[in-house]
């Protein structure tokens, strides 16, 4: 049958045929392909993303506004819970743009709490104040918390005197003094002196009153093998691409892309160094990585390496002018 012959109500057939599968796409197959925190059947989420306050602070604006009261001093029971929505929320808000949040990591996991349950009382009677030594965030336990999903920092920050004055329960950091809770965001070099300044100053004199300095120090290193990284591996790719138009071997590209896996290797080993708080060794190890990287990005320069000219016949005569004249007047 030609062209010509076909039936064009085929084409209408098959037209609307096509649509039928993009609508079934859409509507039933890529959502179910969409992970996202709607899709979780989750308390805590379902309450908190819409608000509810922390019992603990509700208790206390009711304290207050019953003083007021008692006082007859004008109160809005509004203006307090704006206050207490606004907390829980923001505590909400910046628990879901962090990391946390895109590996659902939900609130129970640090909290405790039971988020199959769907009324306040039930989903939050497992949990414990923040003051009893039995709760995951009392402040004794924050490592071991952590440490449930970050087991490799957690052994190497069981080293460390931090630890080791926190399990005393003295005065020391843990790591929501360095990762703020709920937001759980690394801190850059810029950010870390003042928080290492609260103990380690010339007035406490908490180990060495340098550490601030050095560990600013410590973290732009890290920032700065984090771009020779950048650079190395952006100069492999471009000297792969060029092909045989490049005068890099295959064999010196290869020697390349070992020194940058080993300067990437250091990079993954960043977390877990920085919380051993050894800040030489650190130091040392990001060294490394640099290094690595540097050698990666010199071994597929497209620089041609230049040989040191050899001296001419005309220096090497006046050189020989001069000695011989040198001799006869010693003569």
């Amino acid at each position: 049958m030609s062209s010509k012959d076909k039936n064009p109500n085929s084409y209408v057939y098959s037209f609307r045929f096509a649509c039928l599968i993009l609508i079934v796409f859409i509507f039933l197959i890529a959502p179910a392909g969409a992970a996202n925190l709607e899709d979780l059947n989750n308390s805590c989420i379902n309450c908190h993303k819409s608000l509810s306050p922390f019992t603990d602070e509700q208790i206390r604006f009711n304290d207050i506004r019953s003083n007021h009261t008692d006082r007859n001093i004008s109160c809005s029971l509004e203006c307090h819970e704006d206050f207490i929505r606004k907390k829980a929320s923001d505590n909400f808000q910046q628990w879901s743009d962090s990391g946390h949040s895109s590996y659902f990591v939900t609130c129970d996991a640090c909290h405790g709490g039971n988020p199959d349950v769907n009324t306040e009382a039930g989903a939050h009677s497992p949990m414990k104040n923040i003051t009893d030594p039995g709760s995951p965030i009392y402040y004794k336990n924050i490592p071991e918390t952590c440490g449930k999903c970050h087991s490799t920092e957690l052994e190497h920050f069981k080293n460390t005197m931090h630890y080791q004055r926190l399990s005393a329960e003295k005065r020391a950091p843990s790591c929501v003094n360095c990762h703020q809770p709920h937001s759980f965001k690394v801190l850059k070099a810029s950010e870390i002196t003042p928080l290492c300044s609260v103990c380690h100053n010339q007035k406490d004199q908490v180990s060495s009153a340098n550490v601030p300095k050095d560990a600013k120090i410590a973290l732009e290193k890290a920032d700065e093998l984090k771009e020779e990284i950048r650079i190395a591996r952006n100069s492999i790719s471009e000297t792969k691409a060029k092909g045989n138009n490049s005068h890099i071997s295959q064999m010196e590209i290869e020697s390349a892309q070992n020194d940058l896996d080993k300067a990437i290797s250091v990079m993954k080993d960043v977390p877990s160094l920085w919380h051993s708080f050894d800040l030489k060794d650190f130091d040392t190890q990001i060294q490394v990585g640099i290094d690595s990287a540097k050698n990666a990005q010199g071994k597929i320069s497209e620089v041609e390496q230049t040989i040191p000219p050899v001296p001419g016949i005309g220096i090497v005569l006046v050189m020989g002018i001069f000695a011989i004249s040198y001799l006869i007047r010693k003569q």
